[in-house]
């Protein structure tokens, strides 16, 4: 067992061979272009309140929730108050 914990700023946390783990941390408005990546990805809110869309998903994410997003699948985000993220990318088998 390893206790992974954010490290309020923007930066890698944890990587293995087929995960990686980072924390984001956005100011109010600040945002993240449409984009993908070829991994599963699981967004969890550490703190403040995202608005995370996608092709047919558009919904503000915060504590207590998280999205989970499929390989290549296009997705953005915008930062509606200060918020702090971990992303967890993982290769599929």
């Amino acid at each position: 067992m390893k206790k992974i914990t954010g490290t309020g700023k923007t930066g890698p946390i944890y990587q293995s061979d087929n995960q990686t783990i980072v924390n984001i941390v956005f100011k109010a408005g600040e945002s993240l272009p449409i984009h993908s990546s070829p991994n599963c990805v699981v967004v969890v809110p550490v703190r403040g309140t995202i608005q995370f869309k996608g092709e047919d998903f558009d919904e503000r994410i915060a504590p207590g929730s998280l999205v989970r997003i499929e390989p290549d699948e296009k997705h953005s985000l915008e930062a509606l108050t200060d918020a702090e993220l971990m992303v967890i990318k993982s290769e599929l088998a």
